[in-house]
């Protein structure tokens, strides 16, 4: 005797009200669908990367890298200095420790940081490591490493 088998009529897709995004999930998927259809010579993200950690980042490609036409007459001035350099710019935002900027530039066997810290006690920490932080980076094969450690200036000024 044979064995009943499964309704035919079970679909193999999920019900409607789960395809649906909302409005958030809509404004994501259109904006990430915008990036893959506008190429660009930057990336750029902002968001929480954990609760209550809020960072800015920036990815900017090789000069080399951009499309026919798409070079900039003071972008032609800095062709030789940056050609095949990476750049990228973050700022991390920490309740207690403040703002903190990170410029790196990636050249081939060099490598450029920039730390800005508006928190002295994050600097002097920063510091500390600085020489270990050098040696390491050396051991990854940076024949140059350019490490600029600076305090940030505050903003507010006389009128």
């Amino acid at each position: 005797m044979p064995m009943p088998h499964a309704s035919a009529d079970r679909s193999h897709h999920a019900p409607a009200s789960t395809l649906e995004l909302d409005d958030a999930q809509q404004n994501v998927v259109r904006h990430q669908l915008e990036m893959l259809a506008t190429p660009s010579p930057v990336l750029r993200w902002e968001g929480d990367v954990w609760s209550g950690v809020f960072m800015a980042l920036v990815v900017q490609m090789p000069q080399g890298g951009r499309r026919d036409g798409e070079q900039s007459a003071s972008d032609e001035r800095d062709e030789d200095a940056d050609q095949g350099a990476w750049q990228t710019q973050m700022s991390l935002q920490v309740n207690g420790l403040g703002k903190l900027d990170v410029k790196l530039r990636f050249a081939p066997k060099q490598l450029d940081i920039s730390l800005v810290a508006e928190n002295q006690a994050v600097l002097a920490r920063l510091h500390s490591g600085e020489a270990d932080l050098r040696t390491r980076l050396q051991a990854c094969g940076y024949e140059a490493v350019g490490l600029q450690m600076i305090e940030r200036q505050d903003e507010r000024g006389s009128v």
